[in-house]
């Protein structure tokens, strides 16, 4: 016969003062399973998503002058998973593909705040700094049977379209961006921004951690001018099924060719954590052999 063990409001206050209620967490970079929502898998083992070095960013509004704020927004295809040595990882077959014969497409956009920290220029040349204040990423997957248009960088059409895997709300203050002008007007940038998961999280039939639950997104990414074949006419071009989360926006601002990378972490416990509740335990099974001799 076994013993029922009950958490009486006693213990449960016990508990609640050993910490058990909630667990410290801490992150970790994690590979991720990614798959097609049939529940077939695309890739495994996947460490970050490389996003075409033709994707598109636009700075709206930026005026260069320390202190001013602008919105940056981007949009890109995923072109390749790579595993945690960097290597490429060989997808299911159809990997931005035609829709009609079988293809299929993860794509990331985002739209970030920022506020220049820092403006420099010597010789001609200007470097300013940026800092993330608010802003989302998402990631979107797209077959024929998701219903979106294929994405198409010069109009800007089909990135933000099809099925929402996940959100990511950027962590204000995280990070940093700096983009360096010329002379000769090309010029140069790099970019390393945090995000934390948001709303209902990221959905598992699509993308799911290894380790637990994906919390994070880690976001780097090259920036260049001249834009090249980063060129478009529009960003964010259709209709989101997030309820216009990112809503279309002509190309009217600062363009520049962007060439980004995704990581995921997931929270794990610490390890003090894990002593903190073996203790725990201990104390309340102390206790609840001291009640039972007592009644």
């Amino acid at each position: 016969m076994f013993a029922q063990f009950r958490l009486t409001p006693i213990l449960a206050a016990g508990a609640l003062a050993l910490g058990l209620s909630s667990v410290a967490q801490g992150q970790t970079t994690t590979n991720v399973n990614v798959l097609d929502g049939a529940g077939n898998v695309i890739a495994a083992d996947v460490r970050s998503f490389d996003e075409n070095e033709a994707g598109s960013g636009m700075a709206l509004g930026f005026t260069g002058q320390q202190g001013s704020t602008f919105t940056f927004l981007y949009q890109a295809n995923v072109v390749n998973f790579n595993d945690a040595f960097g290597n490429v990882i060989t997808p299911t077959t159809g990997l931005n593909a035609a829709f009609a014969g079988g293809g299929y497409e993860f794509t990331v956009v985002a739209s970030i705040e920022e506020t220049v920290q820092s403006v420099s220029t010597v010789n001609g040349i200007t470097t300013v700094t940026f800092e993330a204040t608010g802003g989302t990423a998402s990631i979107y997957f797209d077959n024929t049977a998701s219903g979106g248009a294929k994405s198409v960088t010069s109009t800007g059409v089909g990135f933000d379209d099809g099925h929402l895997v996940g959100t990511f709300d950027i962590v204000a203050g995280s990070g940093l961006s700096t983009f360096t002008t010329f002379p000769n007007g090309t010029g140069i940038g790099a970019t390393i921004y945090d995000f934390v998961i948001s709303g209902g999280g990221v959905d598992s039939d699509y993308i799911v951690g290894l380790l637990g639950p994906i919390n994070d997104l880690h976001f780097t990414s090259n920036q260049n001018l001249p834009v090249g074949t980063s060129a478009t006419t529009s960003f964010h071009n259709g209709v989101s099924d997030a309820g216009d989360l990112y809503p279309t926006t002509a190309a009217t601002g600062l363009l520049l060719k962007v060439d980004g990378s995704n990581t995921f972490t997931t929270a794990i416990p610490e390890p003090e954590t894990y002593a903190l509740m073996l203790a725990g335990l201990g104390a309340l099974g102390f206790m609840t052999r001291r009640r039972r001799r007592q009644s």
